[in-house]
């Protein structure tokens, strides 16, 4: 029986005439795998195509794009790095069109069954976002073919506008990358059938295969591109969010409970118990290291100085990871404080700083507060401890440097030891030494010695001249 292809002077499968006469079997004797056992038996589209089996021109006689005849030993070569776009016949997107409803319907079908994330039966905006994806994909897939170089800048948005979704639901990529292979085996199998009716070149599938999954990767990228770029909005966001959260708690006059309520939720944000504000020295110019400290500690390193929040900072193992997270930077830690007073813990913490400043703690790295309480208070008295101390110590004040420091040094160890062998323990002296200074302060201070306020604020300027950067001298 006649073929009535081969009667019409080309190929059941739409091949050239002058390549057609051919037989398939001898296609395959030469070593040339057939278009659909090629896409089979891979799954990928050859890097270089199909090569003809004896080595004739394509049907058109051309290669798409740059307009010369094929290789004269016929293996139609193309380099690994070429686009599949142009070597693919314009009008097999004609023939491909009428296929695309049915195409779509069956996309969103297999990615309803293959990807659970995606099946939300009765979600109308969730049906219909899946669609226009699909949609889209198939579309374009098809204008690539009709014309290689269109742009395609408002359907490669569409694929953005599908990776930020993901991201602003909080999910990861896998599940849109999930729907886009199963997207892309329903489009082979529809392309393996349409090879076997389409007139086109005997490897056209090839090409039509490469070419799907290069789109694949192609609008994965822009869809990784999109949730890449929410990220980061939604990043940049959260951050102005809780820098303005650091704002309102240490607002004087307070903030109103409200403001700060609404923004902790919006910078979510846990409220704790109590919190400690970190005063670094200095302002951090770009670029410079940051504290490296978790995520619920507030921070806001454009503040002048900067400024941390630190949520139960005394709680088990918080001080550990406040020291480690600090090393490396010149700061204060103020005393925990309720929610509400975090302007109080700011205040000591940049008092401590100021302090550290004039030599108080010596060299330091890290100052906590709670460790330095009565330094800071006596410190704090300014010029009205300086008052006190004059009239307390006014005995002393006749005497030279040397020996005033010498007996405020040994009345204030008896002060707080109570007993002249304390005072010989605490100063290295001899017991007689020590019993001999004492007798002599005893004579100088007279009454003053046995009044428990005169003793008491003795106490406190003596430790005051003590801890200073310099002996305040009567």
């Amino acid at each position: 029986m006649s073929d009535p292809a081969a009667e019409q002077g080309r190929s059941p499968v739409g091949v050239h005439p002058a390549a057609g006469r051919r037989a398939n079997s001898t296609t395959r004797r030469n070593g040339t795998a057939g278009a659909n056992a090629t896409a089979r038996a891979n799954g990928t589209a050859r890097a270089n195509g199909t090569a003809r089996a004896n080595g004739t021109a394509r049907a058109n006689g051309t290669a798409r794009g740059n307009g010369t005849a094929a290789h004269a030993n016929g293996a139609g070569h193309r380099g690994h790095t070429a686009s599949p776009w142009p070597a693919i016949p314009a009008e097999v997107a004609g023939q491909l069109q009428p296929m695309l409803p049915k195409v779509v319907e069956e996309m969103v079908a297999e990615i309803h069954a293959s990807v659970a994330e995606y099946a939300r039966p009765g979600d109308g905006s969730y049906e219909h976002a899946v669609r226009r994806g699909a949609e889209e994909a198939a579309s374009q897939f098809i204008a690539r073919i009709a014309d290689p170089g269109a742009s395609s800048g408002q359907a490669d948005e569409v694929f953005r506008r599908l990776g930020a979704a993901e991201a602003s639901e909080g999910r990861s990529l896998e599940a849109l990358q999930a729907a886009l292979r199963a997207g892309a085996r329903v489009a082979l199998r529809w392309l393996t059938h349409a090879s076997q009716w389409m007139d086109a070149p005997l490897e056209t599938l090839s090409l039509l295969a490469e070419a799907l999954f290069v789109f694949l990767d192609e609008i994965a990228a822009l869809s990784a591109d999109g949730y890449a770029q929410a990220q980061a909005q939604v990043a940049g966001e959260l951050q102005r969010r809780r820098r303005r959260l650091v704002g309102l708690l240490l607002a004087e006059p307070p903030a109103a409970v409200e403001a700060i309520d609404e923004m902790t939720r919006l910078a979510q944000w846990r409220q704790p118990r109590q919190l400690s504000v970190v005063v670094l020295t200095g302002r951090q110019p770009p670029g410079s290291p940051v504290p490296a400290l978790p995520a619920e500690v507030l921070a806001d390193l454009d503040r002048t100085p900067p400024v941390l929040i630190a949520p139960d900072p005394y709680g088990p193992g918080r001080r550990d990871m406040l020291d480690r997270g600090l090393r490396g930077f010149q700061c204060a830690v103020g005393p925990p404080v309720g929610l509400r007073e975090a302007p109080k813990s700011l205040h000591w913490a940049r008092e401590a700083l100021t302090l550290a400043e004039q030599g108080v703690f010596g060299d330091y790295s890290i100052i906590h507060c709670d460790d330095h309480l009565t330094d800071m208070v006596l410190r704090r008295g300014g010029d009205l401890l300086d008052r006190l101390g004059a009239r307390r110590l006014a005995p002393l004040k006749d005497m030279a440097p040397g020996r005033q420091d010498m007996l405020a040094e040994t009345l204030l160890a008896w002060l707080e030891t109570g007993k002249s062998s304390g005072v010989a323990s605490r100063l290295f002296i001899h017991p007689q030494t020590a019993r001999y200074r004492l007798h002599k302060l005893q004579d100088l201070f007279g009454e003053q010695l046995d009044n428990p306020d005169a003793r008491f604020e003795l106490a406190l300027v003596l430790r005051a001249r003590h801890t200073g950067p310099q002996s305040r001298r009567p």
